[in-house]
C-alpha cells in the first residue's frame, strides 16, 4: 500500500486532538482566574480612588477652615460642642464654622458621603456603599486643640455582602484631625 506524503494517520489524528483536550481546559481556566482578578483590582482601585478623595478632602476642609464646631447650624454657645470636654463625644452630623462664618458638615446620604455647605454635593459616587459613617471629637485637656476623629467604611457596590472573597472590595478609613483654628 502505498503512503500519502500529506496525510495524517488515524494515531497522529488522536494525539493531536488529546493534547488539545489536556491543555484547552487549563488555559480556559487560567484565563478566568485572570479576568476574576482583573474584576477584583478594578474595584478595589475605585473603592480606594473614592475613599481617599473623601478622606482627603474632609481631613483637608476640616483641618484648614474649621474655627469651631455645633451641634446644629446655629450661632448660639449652648451648641458649641468639644468646647470645655475633656472626654469624646460623637454626633451624627456635626457643623463646622469656618473663617467667613459660613457652616458646613459631612453626612451620610443614604449610601453615600455628602457635603451639606453652600455647594451640596456627593462626594462618592454610586459604584461605591459607605457605611459607619461617623464623626467624633476628642480632647486631652482644655488648652489643646479639638481633636476630630473621622471613620467609615466604603465597599464596591453589589459587593459588600458577599461571602466570596475574590468578589469582595471594601475598605475602612480613620483619621485624626487637629483643628489648625479652634
Amino acid at each position: 500500500m502505498k503512503q500519502s506524503k500529506f496525510g495524517f494517520t488515524l494515531i497522529e489524528t488522536i494525539v493531536v486532538i488529546a493534547v488539545i483536550g489536556l491543555t484547552l481546559p487549563v488555559l480556559i481556566g487560567t484565563i478566568f482566574i485572570l479576568i476574576r482578578q482583573q474584576t477584583k483590582i478594578i474595584r478595589l482601585s475605585q473603592v480606594k480612588r473614592e475613599g481617599d478623595y473623601v478622606i482627603n478632602l474632609m481631613e483637608n476642609t476640616i483641618r484648614n477652615r474649621a474655627v469651631t464646631i455645633y451641634k446644629l447650624p446655629v450661632l448660639d454657645d449652648a451648641n458649641i460642642v468639644c468646647k470645655g470636654e475633656i472626654v469624646g463625644s460623637s454626633w451624627s452630623n456635626p457643623y463646622f464654622l469656618d473663617e467667613d462664618k459660613q457652616f458646613f458638615s459631612y453626612k451620610l446620604n443614604g449610601i453615600t458621603v455628602a457635603s451639606d455647605s453652600a455647594n451640596p454635593a456627593d462626594l462618592t459616587s454610586s459604584k461605591t456603599i459607605v457605611s459607619n459613617f461617623s464623626i467624633s471629637c476628642l480632647r486631652n485637656s482644655i488648652y489643646s486643640p479639638a481633636l476630630i476623629i473621622l471613620s467609615f467604611d466604603i465597599c464596591y457596590s453589589g459587593g459588600c455582602t458577599l461571602t466570596r472573597p475574590e468578589e469582595l472590595a471594601s475598605m475602612h478609613y480613620q483619621t485624626r484631625i487637629k483643628l489648625r483654628n479652634y
